[in-house]
């Protein structure tokens, strides 16, 4: 292979490790994956299955399968996805267990629901939390006490005067401040440190616990490291001995791989292309946030016991209280609105009430989902980034076809005269990282949902940039409260004590709290003026040398004055000094994956903004000087004047995005 070639491989390569790293910073290695050619088709025809049993109940089986192993296929085709697993398990027994397609682009493998593995990313916490039951059973842990009570190496950070419990960490109440992914990746399984390690120092507390949800894999984290402290084993051996090994998950394991699986490769879009290509696993250094691979007939024992009141095959994890305590409301944010158990996120199609957890890693997307009243579950995993963007879809579309009374349109209240547009804005998940140099990353990639007043008495919302809840039409119910046209969701508002509105929360895959977005912090308006602000540091950067040359090539020898001389080279220095950290901050984000999340040495060593903001600083004294003594043409005043300006303007930028300064 020529030169050329390798290097549009290595692009292309380069690519789909960025775009998957994207996919990891919505909900997110050295070593680089094989890109299959352009146009590659991919195999969707359904694999290795288990036949249906006729369930005891009226539930139509039959039905679920017959669209699933249509939507599936056709679904996986448009989104370009290699392999996917479906399993439904209904009264008591596996009903229905499907694999489509293959593990990689490359080769022939077929899916196997029995042996095939997948990442199934946060769909592991449903493990956690049941971890987490087993202790507060054997009374090693109070759900309501202090969680400090407990903890040795890792300490909560005091504040609020209350204190964080373990109910508050498995509702993802506890008021930490988001630190968005920072130190979750490695490259390899085994390179993981201890969680009392990963944990040390906590993110501070930003809002008192049981206050509000946000999804927290922090919490989850610390909730793990709770089942240590309490049972004295690493939390990897703790689940497979109490929860992998009883139910007979024997091919489920954090890391990989296990004897006689097969497990599937990540796959990624490469922006742009619209072709899919294989990108290398990584791995969470939690493992109770996420991490584990395990196939979908395994999957299957896990949902039969939560649907079992905790007993599966004869053997018992959980007692049923738990069991229920995991699936009833533990807290929501409204009483119109879905809330979140002890792990499970709520759903309410209609008279089944459902209970859920999904999850999205790179390369990798997983939903799990079960009805207990209809003792009820699916699940699905794929080996694509985009799955995430379907695969809670595919089940909520299954069950109209379980139980199409259920899903009938809503009945549409009679939309009013009431003004709308107070309502109307952009909102942002409240999982934004405020406090590091990833609200950067943060701020560019966080779910948004843009809320329109349609002018009807309605109003509309669409979620970018990924749809984790559909475009949807919303008629007032009550005071701030909405409902779905033709559908079961709510929309509910939150005002402060002045009648602003200061959040909203919508469920879906899961429980999205949001709260609104100033104009100078939306993604639009963050990447043009970051945009701006590098172009005019690039002319500066460019100008000094360029002109330099420009002067020398006319021999012009003439004295220059002492403050044009200094301000020639600061204009220079400044503007190559923020140019030169802004493109190593994007090395940075797009050649070391696992670096990034790490926060790599490379990172702590750039100092450059400090520096820069020196620079710039004494650039703005010269120039005063400038205009002050005279002695300079008006160009050149103005010139350097205004890459001043625009330079000073750029420090306070910097800060809000925790890039000026040691915000890691």
């Amino acid at each position: 292979m020529g030169w050329g070639r390798r290097r549009w491989e290595l692009s292309k390569r380069s690519l789909l490790l960025v775009s998957g790293l994207v996919a990891v910073l919505l909900l997110t290695t050295a070593a680089v994956g094989h890109v299959p050619a352009a146009g590659g088709a991919v195999s969707t025809t359904p694999q290795t299955s288990v036949e249906p049993v006729e369930p005891a109940s009226s539930v139509e089986v039959g039905a679920i399968v017959a669209f699933m192993d249509s939507e599936i296929p056709s679904t996986m085709e448009d989104h370009d996805t290699p392999g996917g697993v479906f399993v439904l398990v209904a009264d008591g027994d596996i009903a229905h267990a499907q694999g489509y397609g293959h593990t990689d682009t490359d080769q022939d493998t077929a899916i196997d629901p029995r042996r095939t593995r997948f990442d199934i990313g946060s769909v592991s916490k449903l493990l956690t939390a049941t971890a987490v039951m087993q202790q507060v059973e054997q009374g090693r842990l109070d759900l309501h006490a202090d969680v400090d009570t407990y903890l040795t190496e890792v300490r909560v950070p005091e504040a609020f005067g209350e204190p964080v419990t373990t109910a508050h960490l498995l509702t993802h109440t506890a008021g930490f401040a988001e630190h968005y992914l920072l130190g979750s990746m490695t490259s390899q399984p085994g390179q993981v440190a201890p969680l009392a390690e990963i944990l040390s120092p906590l993110p501070e507390r930003v809002r008192p616990p049981g206050f509000a949800h946000q999804y927290d894999n922090i919490g989850m984290a610390l909730a793990g490291h709770l089942v240590e402290v309490a049972s004295g084993d690493t939390f990897e051996d703790y689940v497979t001995a109490q929860i992998l090994e009883p139910l007979g998950m024997t091919r489920s394991s954090y890391g990989r791989p296990v004897p006689d699986a097969h497990d599937v490769t990540p796959h990624e879009m490469v922006p742009g292309l619209g072709t899919t290509g294989a990108v290398p696993p990584v791995y969470v250094t939690a493992t109770p946030t996420g991490g584990l691979w395990t196939t979908g007939e395994d999957m299957a024992a896990f949902m039969l016991a939560h649907l079992a009141d905790g007993e599966h095959d004869g053997t018992r994890i959980l007692e049923s209280s738990s069991v229920a305590a995991m699936q009833d409301t533990q807290f929501t944010p409204h009483p119109a609105s879905a809330g979140i158990g002890y792990g499970f996120f709520e759903h309410n199609p209609g008279p089944h009430r459902g209970v859920q957890h999904g999850g999205s890693w790179v390369g990798a997307s997983a939903h799990l989902y079960l009805l207990p009243e209809a003792d009820l579950g699916f699940f699905v995993a794929f080996n694509h980034g985009s799955g995430v963007e379907f695969t809670h879809t595919l089940i909520y579309e299954a069950l109209e076809h379980a139980f199409p009374e259920d899903h009938a349109a809503t009945a549409e209240p009679p939309a009013d005269d009431t003004d709308l547009s107070a309502l109307a804005g952009q909102y942002r998940w409240n999982r934004h990282d405020r406090s590091t140099f990833m609200r950067l990353v943060s701020t560019l990639t966080s779910s948004r949902l843009q809320v329109t007043d349609q002018g009807d008495g309605t109003l509309g919302t669409t979620m970018v940039p990924f749809h984790l809840l559909p475009d949807a039409t919303w008629l007032p119910s009550d005071a701030g409260v909405f409902v779905e046209r033709g559908g079961t969701g709510t929309l509910v508002f939150d005002t402060d004590d002045t009648g602003a509105v200061d959040g909203l929360h919508a469920a879906g895959a899961q429980l999205f709290s949001m709260e609104p977005i100033a104009w100078y912090d939306t993604a639009r308006f963050v990447a043009g003026l970051l945009a701006f602000f590098l172009a005019v540091a690039l002319i500066a950067a460019v100008g000094w040398p360029a002109g330099a040359l420009r002067r020398r090539l006319r021999q012009r020898g003439e004295p220059v004055p002492a403050d044009l001389r200094r301000a020639r080279r600061l204009t220079g220095l400044a503007g190559g000094l923020m140019i030169a950290f802004g493109f190593g901050l994007l090395a940075h984000f797009a050649l070391d994956m696992a670096g990034l999340l790490q926060v790599s040495l490379a990172l702590r060593a750039l100092l450059l903004p400090l520096a820069g903001a020196i620079a710039v600083v004494a650039l703005d004294v010269v120039v005063v000087r400038l205009w002050r003594n005279g002695g300079v043409s008006l160009a050149g005043r103005l010139y350097h004047s205004g890459i001043a300006i625009v330079l000073l303007a750029a420090l306070p930028f910097l800060w809000h995005l925790r890039l000026l300064g040691f915000h890691y």
